[in-house]
């Protein structure tokens, strides 16, 4: 190697290739073979999560460094690692030996798998080794070559691939138009998929509508055979109303056969009783005390009150949707605060769920919608990254490994514009977990973006160009945004998160007036057949000429028609059976017929209840902590000598696994014999002469999960270990600098 003035001729020593480069473009740490020992620099962090719960992390450093850096803070205990590597189109979006690989190089998919090989040999060793899952997603350009890679460095693992539609429109280069993506899964021997209530594949949509009356809330007036008063006089008994709070008061005893109810004015409202809807008498499904115990657990609930059968509707739980709500199928979510009858949604543990399966067609997936847009609502506009990722089709990925464990340990080292922690916070807010994350990723720029900068006159490490790194420019801000709800300006984050959990909620029935039509205009097939199709609905519901349609219901479009208001009755006792309708057209002439009707509907059935998934404004933010550092080297004589614990903490802090706010190091100009701060997972004895108060230090300290002895004789280290154990069993005693040491070879596996 030589210099010549600005620049440097290289030399590759097992090649011998030469190479020449600008100074400024150079950084030497280390000759390759020597070790390299690794600390992590503070550069950031937002935190709105509890205090002591887990934090994310943010690593900015080349992923290799990064990857042997976890092994030695986390190695055997991830969960899932998910990670979107460079997709090696051609678009010189990733670097080989400090080189951008374009389409024009004949040996890139051989360097891609070079590039990739090294790093999927460490991420398998931070893997839990039984339960441990890796993720690895990729476009037709390497789909093929990475499942013969991932067949021979994991023969022991099992693997599935899963084809994502993330391009709808598709993406057409003159043969078939690509609207695919692919996602590998190789799973450790008793690792397994979640059940989910959405296959991702069969064509039911989340939102689909489902009647409460229908699908959870039945009424309580028995229909059919054995309905009448007279087949169970012990279930026709009243139950007390507050009309002014509509409120259950509590049922009383059965009324004797001989007797008939007070029809009185200053009870009619105040009392319900079983009145079908012919006007008979008729019974409950239950008896009082039966009723009285399902009431005061909120099981049961006030419905319309029916002018013609001059009582009020009351609903309940039936035996199945209370043994769901035990089983956790349906969930109590609150009750009102007035009735006090139980709000429900439906739970994790629903009879619904089922294997996922192995292609994704949900409009959630598109990258467009949910990823370019998504970043633009989030940076206010501009999106500063191309082709990100649907967050949808990252967290149905992670929910398919690590939906039952709310404190599962994820790692992407990809992490590209940091999807993958967003769709963490997500699920955490979700179900209440505590999932950490992991996201390491580089600082650099693209290669059009690096030859503008040279061109201006900015080379790496100046300010301009770290400013405009992925990292700085949108992995971490990305991360800050949305955990905080507001970009750095105060301006709130715009748009709104699918949270993929359905809950039930109530809103009114539209109702419509024809009053430009008689109905006596209606008295043929054709007529009606031109009327159903004015209104977008199925012809097959006029009849033939010779038959009389007084009303007609349409499930497929979830609404009714009324043709002639004559047959009002008929038409309400039929509306019992359509819990479901959502549009409800009337024809009369006469505003005051409509205006009464409507009334009469909306007393008798009452708004519509539907299941509709729920949605959270990107404002909200999330409750979590999140680190951000840098990666960085040490010397090794500085770290033999002991003087590195400021710029080793922040490790001891990851190895015990990020619990609570990373302590600061003291400001003393020497080291502290030892560290134990109240709130912190972890001590430290610095000086083994203070192991005796060290130890009295920590007593009684059952939040601690690690302690690490500073000390270079190996045998005072287990005498210490060994009687720290005899007080605390569950604690992991390490030995610093021995065990820092002996790990840190970054250069042992690497090839030139």
């Amino acid at each position: 190697m030589k210099l010549d003035g600005h620049r440097a001729h290289c030399l590759r020593p097992k090649t011998h290739e030469q190479r020449t480069f600008e100074v400024n473009d150079l950084l030497v740490v280390r000759q390759f073979g020597e070790p390299i020992f690794p600390s992590l620099m503070p550069l950031g962090k937002v935190q709105t999560g509890p205090a002591n719960q887990p934090w994310h992390t943010l690593i900015e450093a080349d992923n290799y460094h990064a990857l042997q850096l976890l092994e030695y803070l986390c190695g055997g205990q991830v969960d899932c690692i998910y990670i979107d590597p460079p997709y090696n189109t051609g678009a010189r979006d990733w670097k080989y030996n400090n080189d951008y690989v374009d389409g024009n190089d004949t040996w890139r998919h051989s360097k891609w798998l070079s590039f990739m090989q090294k790093r999927l040999r460490l991420a398998q060793r931070l893997l839990k080794p039984h339960t441990g899952v890796l993720i690895v997603t990729v476009d037709e350009h390497e789909v093929h070559h990475l499942g013969m890679l991932l067949e021979q460095l994991f023969p022991k693992m099992y693997r599935q691939m899963v084809t994502i539609v993330t391009t709808p429109g598709g993406v057409t280069q003159g043969r078939f138009s690509r609207v695919e993506e692919y996602a590998l899964f190789s799973f450790n021997s008793e690792a397994f998929t979640a059940l989910s209530e959405d296959d991702l594949l069969s064509a039911v949509e989340n939102g689909k509508k489902l009647s409460a009356a229908q699908d959870v809330w039945q009424s309580l007036i028995r229909r059919g055979v054995g309905s009448q008063r007279r087949d169970r006089p012990g279930m026709f008994y009243p139950i007390a109303i507050d009309p002014a709070k509509r409120k259950i008061r509590g049922a009383g005893g059965p009324l004797p056969l001989n007797e008939n109810p007070d029809w009185g004015p200053a009870v009619e409202r105040t009392v319900a009783w079983p009145v079908r809807s012919d006007g008979e008498l008729g019974r409950w499904r239950v008896g009082p005390t039966t009723f009285n115990q399902l009431l005061e657990k909120g099981y049961v609930k006030l419905g319309g009150y029916d002018e013609k059968r001059r009582t009020w509707t009351v609903l309940y739980l039936q035996r199945k949707a209370i043994a769901e709500i035990e089983q956790g199928v349906l969930r109590v979510v609150s009750r009102d605060p007035v009735t006090g009858a139980v709000c429900l949604e439906h739970g994790a543990g629903s009879e619904q769920l089922k294997p996922i399966k192995t292609v994704w067609n949900r409009s959630i997936h598109h990258a467009g919608a949910h990823g370019s847009t998504l970043l633009r609502n989030i940076f206010g506009g501009n999106s500063r990254f191309s082709f990100p990722k649907s967050i949808y089709a990252t967290r149905d990925a992670l929910n398919a490994i690590v939906r039952n464990n709310p404190n599962a340990l994820i790692l992407d080292f990809f992490a590209g514009s940091g999807t993958t922690l967003n769709a963490v916070n997500l699920m955490n807010a979700v179900d209440g977990g505590t999932r950490r994350c992991i996201l390491v990723t580089n600082n650099e720029i693209s290669g059009e973006e690096a030859d503008q900068l040279r061109r201006s006159g900015d080379h790496p490490g100046t300010a301009k160009w770290e400013e405009q790194g992925i990292c700085r420019w949108v992995t971490w801000p990305r991360s800050k945004f949305t955990i905080l709800g507001k970009r750095d300006d105060g301006t709130p984050l715009n748009g709104e998160y699918l949270t993929s959990r359905l809950v039930e909620k109530t809103r009114d029935r539209k109702f419509v007036h024809v009053g430009f039509l008689d109905p006596k205009a209606l008295n043929t097939s054709t007529r009606r057949k031109q009327f159903l199709s004015a209104l977008a609905l199925p012809q097959t519901l006029a009849g033939r000429d010779e038959e009389s349609v007084p009303y007609v219901f349409s499930d497929e479009k979830a609404a009714t028609i009324l043709l002639d208001p004559n047959s009002v009755d008929a038409w309400l006792e039929a509306l019992d059976e359509h819990d479901e309708v959502e549009v409800i057209y009337i024809v009369t002439p006469k505003k005051r017929d409509f205006d009464a009707i409507k009334k009469t509907v909306m007393e008798r059935v009452g708004p519509l209840t539907c299941r509709q998934e729920e949605r959270r404004p990107l404002s909200e933010g999330f409750s979590a902590n999140l680190e951000y550092f840098k990666l960085d080297f040490l010397d090794k004589d500085q770290i033999s000598l002991r003087r590195r614990f400021k710029e080793i903490l922040p490790l001891l802090w990851l190895r015990a696994g990020a619990i609570g706010p990373r302590p600061g190091s003291p400001n003393a100009a020497t080291d502290p014999p030892m560290f134990a701060p109240p709130g912190v997972t972890f001590a430290v004895l610095l000086d083994e002469r203070r192991f005796s108060k060290f130890l009295r230090l920590i007593e009684g300290r059952s939040d601690l999960t690690h302690i690490f002895i500073v000390t270079d004789a190996e045998d005072a280290f287990k005498e210490m270990a060994s009687e720290i154990s005899d007080t605390a069993q569950s604690v992991s005693v390490v030995q610093l600098y021995r065990d820092y040491l002996d790990n840190f070879m970054i250069n042992r596996d690497s090839e030139l």
